[in-house]
């Protein structure tokens, strides 16, 4: 069974986000954890007068309450798209990226479904703070929905890579699931500056051997801005679902998280799986 972790802050972006993982897993054998999390505060005494929580234990009655709507928020979702999975809620209090990373040790978490964006982040920002962070923890497969995307199938999946990972089978049991589950096909494409070398046609061969039993394709370009390459490939071949491997020693983090914002990173449009290395 599926384990999928559903962070949410009842903003517009993490509702979207739940509702194109529902509707991804639909038909999967599953199990769905909604988790919210609210940052430690403090209230002011005058505030406290105010509500009358003079002497009351104020962050579990904030708990409570919380729980209580997260409860209701699963189960409408739950009920609109007519799942019958199992699911259940957490309501903790700490920072997002540690109690993720709990969550996910807690629950053996097989996979993070979230909006690229919370509701306290920048419409000038591509990915929020706690999203980033998420996925540079590396402690599980992620996948970042942007703003008002809608699920209307996934018919092509596209995966660049430059090939210098010694790929292991962990890697691609997300993608082979997708795949299998919606009948997907696979585009894979490496952008070489001086063509494969020895070692990057072992890992190519074992990709091919993996994804035997799927209709891939694999294009090779030869171009130097490879973040600009993969934006205008996405342009001329449709693909409903990016996927990378998240290694620090391949160009992940430059195509993302560098000073200098690639055509890629901002205007991704497509959701975006990140698997850990």
């Amino acid at each position: 069974m599926l384990s999928i972790l559903l962070p949410t802050d009842f903003s517009q972006n993490s509702e979207n986000a739940i509702n194109y993982a529902l509707e991804l897993y639909k038909n999967e054998d599953c199990k769905f954890h909604f988790l919210h999390c609210y940052p430690p505060v403090i209230f002011s005494y005058e505030y406290q007068i105010e509500k009358g929580l003079i002497g009351k234990d104020i962050h579990k009655i904030l708990q409570e309450e919380s729980k209580e709507r997260l409860y209701e928020f699963a189960l409408s979702s739950m009920r609109k798209y007519g799942m019958e999975q199992e699911f259940e809620v957490e309501v903790v209090k700490g920072f997002l990226p540690d109690r993720i990373s709990r969550a996910v040790s807690d629950n053996d978490i097989d996979l993070i479904v979230m909006g690229t964006k919370g509701a306290t982040d920048s419409d000038r920002v591509v990915f929020g703070s706690n999203t980033t962070q998420i996925i540079n923890k590396r402690c599980c497969p992620v996948i970042a929905v942007p703003d008002d995307y809608e699920f209307a199938g996934i018919e092509n999946i596209l995966f660049p890579s430059d090939l210098n990972l010694a790929f292991k089978n962990k890697h691609f049991q997300p993608i082979l699931k997708i795949l299998k589950l919606h009948k997907s096909n696979i585009k894979v494409l490496h952008i070489s500056i001086l063509g494969l070398t020895s070692l990057q046609r072992i890992h190519k061969e074992f990709i091919k051997e993996t994804f035997t039993d799927y209709n891939t394709t694999y294009d090779i370009l030869e171009e130097k801005d490879i973040a600009d390459v993969i934006y205008d490939y996405q342009q001329e071949h449709k693909s409903e679902l990016l996927v990378m491997i998240n290694n620090k020693h391949t160009f992940f983090e430059n195509l993302f998280f560098k000073p200098t914002i690639s055509k890629i990173a901002m205007h991704l449009q497509t959701p975006f799986m990140v698997i850990p290395a």
